[in-house]
C-alpha cells in the first residue's frame, strides 16, 4: 500500500506545474509536501491523513495561483492569509507524524 502511495507523490511531485512567482509561498508548499511525504514513507503519516494534507495543501495552492493570475502577483495580505493558513497546515502535519 505505503508503495503505491509513495508512486502517486512522485507522479504528482513531477506533474506539479511551477507558477511564474514561485517566492517564499511556493518554496513552503514544497517544503511541507517533503515533510509530507517523508512521513509516508516511514509510516508516521496514514492513507488517510496524506490525503486530508493533500487536500488542503492543493487548496492553498490554488488559492496562491488565482491570486496572482488575479493581479499579476501577491500583496501583502494575501501573503499574510497564505502563510497563516500554512502555518496551520504545518502543525497539523507535525501532529500527524508525531501521534
Amino acid at each position: 500500500m505505503n508503495k503505491s502511495i509513495i508512486a502517486i507523490f512522485a507522479g504528482l511531485l513531477v506533474l506539479t506545474p511551477l507558477a511564474a512567482q514561485a517566492g517564499s509561498i511556493q518554496n513552503r508548499i514544497h517544503h511541507q509536501q517533503q515533510r509530507t511525504y517523508q512521513g509516508v514513507k516511514n509510516g508516521s503519516v496514514s492513507a488517510q491523513e496524506f490525503r486530508h494534507i493533500k487536500r488542503r495543501e492543493d487548496n492553498i495552492e490554488a488559492s496562491r495561483i488565482r491570486a496572482i493570475r488575479s493581479s499579476g502577483k501577491l500583496n501583502q495580505a494575501e501573503k499574510n492569509r497564505l502563510n497563516h493558513r500554512l502555518n496551520k497546515l504545518s502543525h497539523t502535519i507535525y501532529h500527524d507524524k508525531h501521534n
